[in-house]
């Protein structure tokens, strides 16, 4: 077994990449404040600073600056600045900051056109005579499309920077990972169908949605994890593969992975099972059991993803590593597994083993496909960590559990009130008494949920007894999920 958290600790490194985009941004700025678009000195700095922005948005697929609480970001990675660097930039960022600006966002399609004109326009800017929803309609006005101003973030933080989890906060943060959830399964099929019919694949909307993910995960992974509970899907393969995504890339930001690393682990992820696309859509839908034949063609599909990949997108880090998660995500620990390896063995790569576990555990809680029957979280981590053992990396599997917890994310479970509860997120205080939404009791429904946070002093009569399967009781978990 590999060293996993040395394997994420080189990863970190890099961050210069990002400290010297940040300093060309305002370079370019305050140069443009000086000279015009035709100097020599402006040509040259824009050159520069296009060259930097393009090495973030080849791995990004976008690249975010943002200033919040007198700290700079890119991509939401903190960015430390020189002195003389970092006075430079306040001077620019005190004047945003009348205006409403709190950072800028460039995407993956902008061009040098583009940044100059909105270059020029910032550089003009008067904060007693505009403000943000003015300049955001000017620039709209003058055709710069891929360039967006970023208002003062609003959310409520703690002194530490971590957001404060009172009920309204909490709601804003569930409200925004759904829409970044459905947008990200929504591309998944786009990418599924480009692939399928041997297509370019848009990798820079793909990664950007990868991105969002791991915005969302890092500010709060349970508004995220719990909507990985939501498995009523016309298309399985979809859900999965996005599932597996946000599995795979929590457990990356758990062991330390930079936003870089997180960005490719993503990747990878979302097109682990991609060679199912080459096999026959009556054998991926079939509801009865598999016999013989069946597995024979469903062992094919990590050697046709792989293939899949190299052949259909631009070869790079991304695509490599892609490839090989694809191609590892059903090899065993052990070597077990498919496709059997009889030469030149070697131990997957972190990537894949992280992939395997998530993909295994989405799985088996799916009650899809091929799989005789829905199995509850909880017996599934306990099939994992004691049936299936041999299969994946231990020390994963513990920070995997971890994640899950006693009390997944999205489970319903039933309290010693005689209500019924949505476990929202783990409680750090007391891991069995997490933060839930009340949402029945012995009456019913409630028009209103309750947001309890169970460890406080006035909900102690509150207590877990057991989970709870919604359709032994005829209930729908997706509207409670889904209902702030």
């Amino acid at each position: 077994m590999s060293d996993i958290r040395s394997e994420s600790a080189s990863a970190r490194a890099g961050s210069e990449v990002e400290q010297r985009l940040v300093t060309a941004l305002f370079v370019l700025i305050k140069t443009a404040r000086l000279v015009d678009t035709g100097n020599a000195t402006f040509k040259t700095k824009l050159e520069d600073f296009c060259a930097r922005l393009d090495t973030v948005i080849a791995d990004y697929g976008e690249a975010a600056f943002k200033v919040h609480n007198e700290r700079y970001f890119v991509n939401d990675a903190v960015v430390k600045l020189s002195d003389d660097n970092r006075a430079a930039a306040d001077t620019v960022v005190r004047d945003w900051a009348k205006v409403g600006i709190g950072g800028v966002r460039f995407s993956g399609d902008v061009i040098a056109d583009e940044i100059t004109r909105f270059v020029v326009e910032l550089a003009q800017m008067r904060p007693d005579e505009h403000n943000l929803e003015q300049l955001a309609e000017h620039l709209k006005s003058l055709g710069i499309e891929h360039v967006e101003l970023l208002g003062v973030r609003e959310e409520v933080y703690t002194d530490d920077g971590t957001p404060e989890t009172t009920e309204v906060v909490r709601q804003k943060v569930r409200k925004s990972a759904r829409a970044a959830f459905f947008q990200s399964i929504s591309t998944v099929q786009e990418v599924m169908h480009q692939a399928s019919e041997a297509e370019d694949i848009n990798v820079a909307k793909t990664k950007r949605v990868i991105h969002s993910l791991i915005d969302h995960i890092i500010l709060d992974e349970s508004s995220m994890i719990e909507l990985t509970a939501l498995k009523n899907y016309d298309d399985y393969t979809y859900a999965h593969s996005n599932n597996v995504c946000v599995y795979s890339l929590t457990m990356g930001v758990r062991i330390g992975m930079d936003r870089s690393r997180l960005s490719q682990l993503g990747f990878a992820a979302l097109f682990h099972d991609v060679g199912k696309i080459r096999l026959p859509k009556d054998l991926i839908r079939k509801p009865d059991a598999y016999d013989d034949n069946d597995w024979f063609q469903m062992q094919r599909h990590p050697l046709l993803g792989a293939k899949t990949l190299l052949r259909n997108l631009e070869f790079s880090l991304f695509t490599a590593r892609a490839a090989r998660g694809a191609f590892e995500h059903h090899i065993n620990s052990d070597f077990t597994g498919y496709p059997q390896l009889k030469y030149h063995r070697r131990e997957p790569t972190l990537f894949s083993r992280i992939i395997a576990i998530a993909d295994t555990f989405d799985a088996l809680t799916s009650g899809r496909v091929y799989m005789k029957r829905k199995i509850t979280p909880d017996e599934v981590i306990k099939k994992m960590r004691f049936q299936m053992a041999v299969k994946f990396d231990r020390l994963l599997l513990k920070v995997f559990t971890d994640i899950v917890g006693i009390y997944p994310a999205g489970s319903l479970v039933l309290l010693s009130t005689e209500e019924i509860a949505l476990i929202l997120t783990h409680n750090d205080k007391d891991r069995s008494r997490p933060f839930v939404k009340i949402v029945g009791d012995r009456s019913g429904l409630l028009p209103d949920p309750i947001w309890a946070d169970l460890s406080s002093e006035e909900h102690q009569e509150r207590r877990i007894l057991r989970l709870i399967e919604p359709e032994k009781h005829g209930l729908q978990l997706e509207q409670f999920i889904l209902q702030d």
